[in-house]
């Protein structure tokens, strides 16, 4: 182990003394590989956490159709955080224990803005995602990795409800300047984030993993000084500022990788495997150095 571990870097004293109980983990290009691949070694790993009693927590853009396959292969908790916290639930029985959705009318207004801006949105429900005609081909490219099920609608306003979220596909060279745009016009309304490349998410205000993370976290009985969290981009920021300890990838954003206290080798090696691994052994040697009468609950 000792070999392996030479290849995260620790960037801070917190790592001497954080003992995690709780790991929340990002899942596209931070759990997965940039071509959506869960490695066996990653997998191996996440699942090596129930040896330790440490529960692990997708937190995720995702919707929960979208994370049904690699929660089964990661044995990850049932309760899970979709859409950056927009819905919070158990993944088995789709039970709700916290959601916010957007302002229907907000959400109607944003699909507009982001055609304008040569973005192609989708609008997210609880199991079902919508799409109006002309952006069926890109919203597949999607769909088709996640397992969304995906509907066509002819007219923006024939989405039922209100969405959790719009996911909208940008060119990436716009997409920088289409986050800014898109941020100061729905400025207090809603909450917007790039997630990967080309992908931007817009989800209500106050939406965010860190307070998902949060309230998951006190549902446990736990505080933040007791999660350790992993992630790469935008929208994994704040959890990464929020958590006990952060783990990046080092595929991470620049800005990403500099609040992280661990940053693990890049997604496409697996390099979350050899942060699971380190977990482990930390909780491992915590529990061994601490009487059994003194322990505290798993």
């Amino acid at each position: 182990m000792g070999r392996q571990m030479s290849s995260l870097r620790f960037a801070s004293e917190r790592c001497r003394t954080a003992v995690p109980r709780l790991f929340v983990c990002d899942v596209d290009r931070t759990l997965l590989t940039h071509d959506h691949v869960l490695l066996p070694a990653v997998s191996a790993a996440a699942r090596s956490m129930h040896s330790v009693k440490l529960p692990l927590i997708l937190a995720s853009a995702r919707s929960p159709v979208g994370l049904e396959r690699v929660h089964a292969d990661v044995g990850a908790s049932d309760t899970v955080c979709c859409f950056n916290g927009a819905w919070i639930g158990t993944l088995s029985s789709r039970t709700t224990l916290k959601e916010a959705r957007l302002d229907r009318e907000a959400a109607l207004e944003a699909m507009t803005s982001v055609h304008h801006l040569g973005g192609s949105p989708i609008w997210f429900d609880l199991d079902t995602c919508f799409v109006l005609k002309p952006d069926e081909r890109v919203a597949r490219r999607r769909t088709d990795v996640t397992g969304d099920r995906l509907q066509l609608i002819n007219r923006s306003n024939e989405a039922p409800k209100a969405p959790f979220k719009l996911l909208a596909t940008f060119p990436e060279e716009t997409i920088e300047a289409s986050v800014t745009l898109l941020s100061s016009k729905f400025s207090g309304e809603l909450t917007v984030a790039q997630s990967g490349p080309n992908l931007v998410e817009l989800v209500a205000s106050g939406v965010q993993k860190d307070v998902a993370a949060a309230f998951i976290a006190h549902e446990f009985g736990l505080g933040s000084k007791d999660v350790v969290a992993a992630g790469d981009s935008d929208n994994d920021f704040g959890l990464l500022c929020w958590a006990g300890l952060a783990i990046a990838v080092s595929n991470a954003k620049p800005h990403v990788q500099k609040v992280a206290d661990i940053v693990a080798p890049s997604c496409d090696v697996g390099g979350l495997a050899l942060a699971f691994e380190w977990v482990v052994e930390r909780k491992s040697a915590f529990v061994r150095v601490i009487p059994r009468h003194a322990r505290a609950p798993p």
